[in-house]
């Protein structure tokens, strides 16, 4: 059962210096159970209750299911504040290598007028074509120097990714685990993680004093730049309010970008297409399944809660993170993820020790989600389950994500 005393431990003694920088603050022991926004809470929780999110699935007053999602994801895509000019994709191939049953292609393709997307395209090379397609998409976990490469295994891979992936992903790369099963993998770098990170021609004073003294390969250098990429992503995210856009925004569009990419290629049924995230990468498999109607199959791991109830927590959890301006007036996270209902299947992987969220707000949130699904007679379409763990996609939640998959959009080769 979460207690402030427990989450308190846990930050100060299990999380690593990588996933702590995920938080901006100092986090500290503290004697008082009072929620982290103190005398702010009750003031929070009244503009919440007055605006009541009143367009979710319960509030459509008779609607019919195509214009309450039609409605829902327009209201969604306002927030988001980010619907730049089509371009073609101009799929580039950088290189290609084999491994057993699949290849892994290095690629790049226009996300926007503004930016190319890098990714890895991972692409069974048995089984019957076309193939069952999955965008992968990796987290948050305050470490922005790699991105894709949390989720795909890339030779002489850096011991500070080893460290990471063995903390998250119990030492697995999921998208190869996901190829070796039939599905092509799509993985790109969202903004603001490894080829797209912040970087400088002349870094700043600040950066050099932070990397003074240590050399890119040593664990320490990779820790000390994750944990000043960190702080500067508060002025990126202020930064895109700036110009009319959000971070998130940026991170659905390009989601969104990589089905269109999946889409396009014959080695993929364009029907049988899914995603699949832990951490901020459940928050975008949220959004994505959420706005996109080719998504049929989704994992969500480690980020549903119903939004209200972080308030609760003594320390903080939001500060900095991608969002919607105004969306939550109307919608909760979990609402977002209703959009997606029924068509798409949903898996939900809550961590019971996970520090992010209280369990009354992963079960509130989950309750919610499978109501809707309940209501429109589909309620196999949706599943929840508590894993006794930290904040993580250990071996056992991936067996379990992968066997929804393979049942819902179908693995082809094994």
């Amino acid at each position: 059962m979460y207690t402030p005393e427990r989450g308190a431990k846990f930050l100060l003694t299990k999380l690593t210096p990588l996933v702590l920088c995920l938080f901006p603050v100092c986090i500290q022991a503290q004697d008082s159970t009072e929620g982290y926004m103190g005398s702010l809470a009750p003031v929070m929780r009244s503009i919440q209750k007055e605006n009541g999110f009143r367009l979710d699935y319960f509030h459509r007053k008779g609607l019919p299911l195509s214009e309450w999602r039609r409605q829902g994801r327009a209201e969604v895509l306002r927030a988001l504040s980010y619907r730049p000019r089509t371009v073609p994709l101009d799929l580039k191939v950088h290189s290609t290598i084999t491994r057993a049953g699949y290849q892994v292609r290095t690629i790049s393709f226009a996300g926007s007028p503004h930016y190319r997307i890098p990714a890895y395209l991972l692409v069974p090379q048995k089984g019957k074509r076309p193939y069952p397609a999955l965008v992968a998409l990796h987290d948050h976990g305050g470490y922005f120097v790699h991105g894709k490469e949390k989720l795909v295994h890339t030779e002489n891979e850096h011991p500070a990714l080893t460290e990471f992936k063995q903390e998250l992903y119990g030492g697995r790369s999921v998208a190869d685990e996901l190829a070796k099963r039939g599905f092509v993998v799509l993985v790109i770098d969202a903004f603001y993680w490894g080829e797209r990170r912040l970087r400088y021609d002349h870094p700043p004073v600040d950066m050099q004093a932070a990397l003074k003294g240590l050399r890119p390969e040593e664990t320490r250098y990779v820790r000390a730049l994750n944990n000043w990429l960190g702080l500067r992503r508060h002025d990126m995210n202020s930064s895109l309010f700036l110009v009319g856009a959000t971070w998130l925004g940026i991170m659905n569009y390009d989601d969104r970008r990589s089905v269109d990419l999946l889409v396009s290629m014959p080695e993929v049924d364009p029907h049988r297409i899914g995603c699949v995230g832990l951490s901020i990468g459940g928050m975008r498999s949220t959004y994505l399944a959420g706005m996109d109607s080719r998504i049929k199959a989704a994992i969500i791991t480690g980020w549903m809660t119903a939004l209200p109830t972080t308030f609760d927590i003594t320390h903080s959890v939001v500060a900095g993170l991608p969002d919607a301006p105004g969306l939550h007036a109307r919608l909760d996270h979990p609402d977002v993820a209703t959009l997606a209902a029924p068509e798409c299947a949903i898996f939900v992987q809550n961590c019971g020790q996970d520090q992010l969220f209280t369990r009354a707000g992963m079960e509130e949130a989950a309750e919610k989600i499978r109501r809707v699904y309940q209501d429109l007679g589909h309620a196999e379409r949706f599943q929840m389950k508590f894993y006794d763990v930290p904040h993580q996609f250990n071996v056992q939640m991936q067996e379990e994500a992968f066997e929804w998959l393979e049942k819902w959009v179908g693995g082809s080769a094994r």
